[in-house]
């Protein structure tokens, strides 16, 4: 049980520094009064992605609308196009 368990934990931290890590970015204008390096792309990924609800149950449906942001934000600075934009 415990090897499966130490991955999991693993993988659940590196997720929710991925994400703290866009927040923090794109809240960065409002709590550090300057935009950090990086601000474009959050905004873009802001504009990019519509809140759509999945499940019916709004935690899990904002988890997985911030986690889709992120990966736009980590897609834009990698300079990639992310697998789930449909071709225009």
């Amino acid at each position: 049980m415990n090897r499966v368990r130490l991955p999991i934990l693993i993988l659940s931290a590196w997720l929710l520094a991925g994400m703290g890590l866009y927040e923090l970015t794109a809240k960065s204008p409002a709590w550090a009064g300057e935009a950090w390096p990086g601000w474009w792309a959050s905004e873009k990924a802001e504009h990019v992605t519509r809140w759509k609800p999945r499940t019916g149950v709004l935690p899990v449906d904002k988890a997985l609308h911030e986690g889709e942001e992120a990966a736009h934000f980590y897609a834009t600075l990698a300079g990639s196009r992310p697998w789930f934009r449909r071709p225009q």
